[in-house]
């Protein structure tokens, strides 16, 4: 079902009072009328009933009542949505162009990864390394409002977080710290030590973190990959046409949610 992303400044409060294009987007997009309800979820995912108690120009408010575990929500959306369990997957996305990397971003978002991170790598096409502290945090919120956009849309239950940093790739492996397993990828050098995603995903628990580092449009170079094989990133080659940035990524996730949840 769609839901609604309540904003940052949320704590609890019992009604909340939505202007401008949210309201338009409750009012208008999903056409909610005063006394219908929607899912609503904070910044922790916390799960709250929210009821349509007046509806004036430009603004609406809403009654806000949080939902035990147990309980489920009434809303007016019959679309039928998926309540887990989800793989705890991080994607770890090389630096595209900003239209591509919003497109990642939103589908990685849909599919239901835990956390995005940017990195940057040798071959990235945008260059950041110049880039004033206002113009990256420009960049973040035009991706925080992609994510914002495709939870509400999607209905996902995973509170999608974005880091708020650009990571050096040659500082993944420490960045990482082995938390769980940590995929890439690239055809390796060595092919004897070269894994499928089907044997590495088997028997892995579905709780556990999984990072999946996707390159950018062109590619790792050998040293990245002796840089990352030797910090404990495992090698994955998929096995299909050669895919863009944009398309390998949410193929890769795509698969590995398959596998761990059928």
């Amino acid at each position: 079902m769609r839901q609604y992303v309540l904003p940052q400044s949320f704590n609890g409060e019992p009604s909340l009072i939505v202007t401008g294009k949210e309201s338009q987007y409750l009012v208008k997009v999903l056409r909610l009328k005063e006394g219908q309800q929607i899912l609503g979820r904070d910044k922790s995912g916390n799960r709250y009933q929210l009821t349509i108690s007046s509806i004036e120009r430009n603004q609406c408010t809403l009654a806000c009542q949080k939902l035990d575990e147990a309980k489920e929500a009434e809303t007016t959306d019959e679309l039928p949505s998926y309540g887990g369990p989800y793989p705890n997957l991080v994607l770890l996305q090389c630096l595209c162009k900003g239209k591509k990397e919003e497109q990642i971003v939103r589908q990685a978002t849909e599919i239901g990864v835990t956390k995005i991170a940017l990195v940057h790598s040798r071959y990235c096409v945008p260059d950041l390394s110049s880039k004033s502290d206002k113009a990256l945090d420009n960049r973040f919120d035009r991706l925080q409002k992609q994510i914002k956009e495709a939870l509400q849309q999607s209905g996902s239950p995973l509170p999608t977080v974005l880091i708020q940093e650009i990571l050096e790739l040659k500082n993944l492996p420490v960045w990482w710290n082995n938390r769980g397993l940590a995929i890439f990828f690239h055809q390796s050098s060595r092919e004897e030590e070269q894994q499928t995603l089907k044997q590495l995903l088997q028997d892995y628990p579905i709780e556990k973190p999984i990072a999946v580092l996707v390159g950018p449009e062109g590619g790792f170079s050998e040293e990245e990959c002796t840089l990352l094989e030797q910090g404990g990133f495992k090698p994955v080659m998929l096995r299909t046409n050669i895919l863009r940035s944009e398309t390998a990524g949410i193929y890769a996730l795509s698969a590995i949610q398959v596998l761990m949840t059928e």
